[in-house]
């Protein structure tokens, strides 16, 4: 199984990471996230929002019991 994590994304880069086809997760306690997605993709998606100027950083070991229901994931526009 692939390795998961999470990407840190300020709450002004929602629409950037959407663009890209990503799901932006946003709760009060973590800010705004891109939930549980394989590191090889983490990576590129870091790449693309920082050459955009956006700070975004990998979240590792993201807790699996966390979030991992889709409840709180928004569809990508």
């Amino acid at each position: 199984m692939r390795e998961l994590v999470d990407i840190a994304i300020p709450a002004n880069a929602q629409a950037a990471a959407e663009a890209l086809g990503l799901r932006v997760s946003r709760s009060v306690t973590m800010g705004a996230r891109i939930r549980r997605i394989p590191r090889e993709d983490a990576e590129i998606a870091l790449e693309c929002l920082r050459d955009w100027g956006f700070a975004v950083r990998i979240v590792e070991g993201a807790p699996e019991s966390e979030g991992t229901s889709g409840e709180d994931l928004k569809p990508a526009a």
